[in-house]
């Protein structure tokens, strides 16, 4: 007898806790938190994913984020597709950033040969800060190389940013107009800034 009351309430208190708000899932190891269930438009993530052909991103890891966040708190790790000398822009994926006489470009080589928008160069992975602008472009306010010192995240792209859309039918979540895939092998975390 004790045994048949004792297994429903196995089966309850795990129905429970797989119900459990986003925040309590975090800390229950081995639980799969539903992002899509959490997300909403607007809200601050850190995403990180692998280029597709077709520029978009397949989700290797979303960080739902929560703190203070400015307007220029916007960063981009990834590799430059194209550089437009003439408007002083350049492209990561389909995203277009601008840089103007107040950009700082700079290195953590000993060289320091990474100094101006001069030295940028299509295939170098760089790590940006600034702005994401209504119009769709990224002001970049610091243009870091770090081709070297990345080299093992070559082919990957990180954005952290607010969500602009989210479509939980197809798993996509965008950000800076770049749509990242999320699977069931995409990792989901929540973190304080």
């Amino acid at each position: 007898m004790k045994i048949r009351v004792f297994f429903p309430a196995i089966v309850v208190a795990t129905l429970l806790l797989t119900q459990a708000p986003f925040s309590r899932a975090q800390n229950v190891p081995g639980m799969k938190i539903d992002v899509f269930k959490t997300l909403k438009a607007g809200q601050w993530v850190q995403l990180e994913g692998v280029p597709q052909k077709d520029l978009t991103v397949l989700a290797t890891e979303i960080k739902l984020l929560t703190g203070d966040f400015k307007d220029d708190d916007w960063e981009i790790l990834g590799t430059v597709r194209a550089v437009y000398r003439e408007r002083k822009e350049f492209e990561i994926l389909r995203l277009k950033i601008k840089s103007d006489d107040k950009t700082d470009f700079e290195t953590k080589d000993a060289k320091g040969v990474f100094k101006s928008f001069a030295d940028l160069k299509a295939g170098m992975m760089v790590e940006i800060e600034g702005s994401y602008l209504k119009d769709g472009t990224f002001m970049a306010e610091e243009v870091q190389d770090e081709t070297a010192s990345k080299a093992d995240e070559a082919g990957t792209v990180t954005f952290v940013g607010k969500v602009d859309k989210f479509n939980p039918l197809h798993r996509t979540v965008t950000v800076m107009g770049t749509t990242f895939t999320i699977t069931d092998k995409t990792q989901a975390k929540s973190s304080l800034k």
